[in-house]
């Protein structure tokens, strides 16, 4: 009656895992909030182009957020491969991010936005772990 003993893996090998689930929740952050920031440049340019008839102020600033938005679904996509390269360009992005909506925090949006990106840089943090694992 004997039973097999399981194989327990130090602590330092589970850790050095790659969970998919964490990179995939990242993914989905950033995907998530590249679509928030979409949507508002399409408000901004309704407001400001249609209903306010500023049309080059307009296309500029809805120039500048949808690259904005361009850059975190990039990061969204490319954080699934596990890259130093991809963990260094989703961190920048993030951080340059959370630094505009933190100079516009007296609307609304800048503050949701500026809470879910630091709560993004939570989980990202989170993953550090799993891109720059020892071999």
């Amino acid at each position: 009656m004997s039973r097999k003993a399981k194989k327990i893996e130090p602590p330092s090998k589970r850790r050095n895992k790659t969970d998919p689930w964490k990179i995939t929740l990242g993914r989905g952050f950033f995907i998530l909030n590249a679509v928030f920031w979409f949507g508002y440049g399409v408000f901004i340019y309704y407001d400001m182009a249609v209903r306010n008839n500023n049309t080059n102020s307009a296309d500029l600033l809805t120039l500048f957020i949808f690259v904005n938005a361009g850059l975190l679904l990039f990061s969204g996509i490319k954080l699934g491969k596990p890259e130093k390269w991809t963990y260094y360009f989703a961190s920048a992005v993030l951080v340059f991010n959370a630094i505009l909506s933190l100079l516009n925090i007296v609307d609304l949006f800048f503050l949701l936005s500026l809470l879910f990106d630091l709560f993004i840089l939570w989980t990202i943090i989170s993953l550090f772990r799993q891109y720059f694992s020892k071999p």
